[in-house]
C-alpha cells in the first residue's frame, strides 16, 4: 500500500476551510459536511483495502493467429466478486514483436465495477510478420480521494504469431535430381534414388565416385557409371537465413518458396538455426499446420547480422542432404554441396 500525502493534505486543507466557515462566519449548516469528512476516510479505507486484493485479472486473444496486415484483437478480463467499485485503475502493460523487440510499457485507465466480470478489448493492427506478445506487468488501484493506493501483481502473457501474406509471386527453378549421400535409399520418398540400375554409361566429370562401376570399368579399361533408376525428386533442404536486416522478406520469400514446392509435389524440408546453441532443428513440411508449426518455432530463435552464417553452419557441421535451398531476403539459391547450381 501506498500514502498519497498531498491527496491527504488536501483533504485536510478543505477540512480546515469548512471548519473556518463554521466557526468565523457561523454557518452552522456547514457542520453537517463536517460529518462526512472524518467519518468517510475513517470507513472507506479500510472497506478498499479489504477488497482490493480480490481483484483478478486475465489477457486473452481472439484469434489464435493472423496474416500481416490484419489486426489482432486482444483482451482484458477482470473479475471484482466483491460490493466495492474501484474507479481509478492503471494496468501497466507491454506489447512487442519478438523479432524486432521494441518494448515499450503502456498504460490503460479502466473502471472496474462492483459484482462484475468484463471485458476490455485492445485492437493492434500489425505491420510486420512475427511473433507478437501482450504482457501485463502489473495494476494500480488508487483508493478514496486518492489517499491511497495499492499495486497488484499482474502477470499474463499472450502470444499470437503474425504469418506472412500468401503470395505466388516467386520464381522457383525446377529442384534437379540429386542422388544425395545414400545410393540405397527408400523408393517410395519422393525424390530419392532407387537401389535399381536403369543403365551403365560412361563417365562424365561430376559424377560420384560411388556411382563408378569398379568391376565393369576394370573390363573395359574405361570408367564406367551405374545409372540409378529414379523416383522422383530427392527430398531436399530449405535453409532461411536469420538476418536482421531482411528477416521480413526472408519469411515472406520462404513462404512463397513453401508453397510453390508444395504445390509442385515436392518433398521438402525447412531447417531452422540457432545461432546461440549452433543447433538445427528440422520440419517436414507436408501441409499448411506444419508450416505454421515451423514459423511459430522460428519467430523465438535469435536473429543475427552475419549474410550467410546458416548455410556456413550448416555445412561445417556435415549435415545431411547435398541438394540446398537457402533463402536470404528476395534471393534464392540452390546449392548441391556447397556449388550453386543456379540462381531461382
Amino acid at each position: 500500500m501506498k500514502i498519497h500525502v498531498w491527496s491527504i493534505i488536501k483533504y485536510l486543507f478543505i477540512f480546515v476551510l469548512i471548519f473556518f466557515f463554521v466557526v468565523v462566519f457561523k454557518q452552522n449548516y456547514l457542520v453537517f459536511l463536517l460529518f462526512p469528512y472524518v467519518l468517510l476516510p475513517a470507513i472507506l479505507i479500510p472497506v478498499f483495502l479489504a477488497n482490493v486484493r480480490k481483484i483478478s485479472l486475465t489477457g486473452g486473444s481472439v484469434v489464435a493467429d493472423t496474416e500481416v496486415g490484419s489486426n489482432i484483437l486482444f483482451f482484458v478480463e477482470y473479475d471484482n466478486p466483491t460490493y466495492y467499485p474501484f474507479l481509478k485503475c492503471s494496468l501497466t502493460f507491454s506489447m512487442r514483436n519478438l523479432f524486432f523487440n521494441a518494448n515499450k510499457d503502456s498504460l490503460l485507465n479502466i473502471n472496474i465495477m462492483p459484482k462484475r466480470k468484463d471485458r476490455i478489448n485492445i485492437s493492434v493492427k500489425t505491420a510486420k510478420i512475427g511473433m507478437v506478445l501482450f504482457e501485463g506487468k502489473g495494476m494500480r488501484v488508487t483508493g478514496f480521494m486518492g489517499m491511497v493506493s495499492v499495486n497488484l501483481p499482474v502477470s499474463f502473457s499472450v502470444q499470437v504469431p503474425v504469418f506472412p501474406e500468401k503470395t505466388e509471386q516467386v520464381d522457383v527453378a525446377e529442384i534437379p535430381y540429386s542422388e544425395g549421400y545414400d545410393e540405397y535409399t527408400e523408393p517410395d520418398l519422393k525424390g530419392n534414388l532407387s537401389s535399381d540400375i536403369k543403365e551403365i554409361r560412361e563417365y562424365r566429370p561430376g559424377d560420384r565416385l560411388a556411382r563408378i562401376h569398379w568391376k565393369l570399368s576394370s573390363k573395359l579399361d574405361e570408367l564406367a557409371v551405374k545409372e540409378m533408376e529414379r523416383t522422383s525428386v530427392m527430398s531436399l533442404v530449405v535453409v532461411p537465413e536469420l538476418e536482421k536486416g531482411k528477416i521480413s522478406q526472408t519469411v515472406e520469400t520462404l513462404d512463397a518458396v513453401s508453397r510453390k514446392l508444395a504445390e509442385r509435389g515436392e518433398r521438402f524440408e525447412i531447417c531452422l538455426f540457432n545461432s546461440v546453441s549452433c543447433s538445427f532443428d528440422y520440419y517436414i513440411i507436408d501441409n499448411e499446420e506444419s508450416l505454421k508449426d515451423c514459423y511459430r518455432d522460428m519467430y523465438f530463435l535469435p536473429l543475427y547480422e552475419s549474410t550467410d552464417m546458416a548455410k556456413d553452419a550448416y555445412y561445417a557441421s556435415n549435415q545431411r542432404s547435398a541438394l540446398l535451398l537457402t533463402v536470404y531476403g528476395d534471393e534464392v539459391k540452390l546449392l548441391e554441396d556447397g556449388i550453386e547450381v543456379s540462381d531461382t
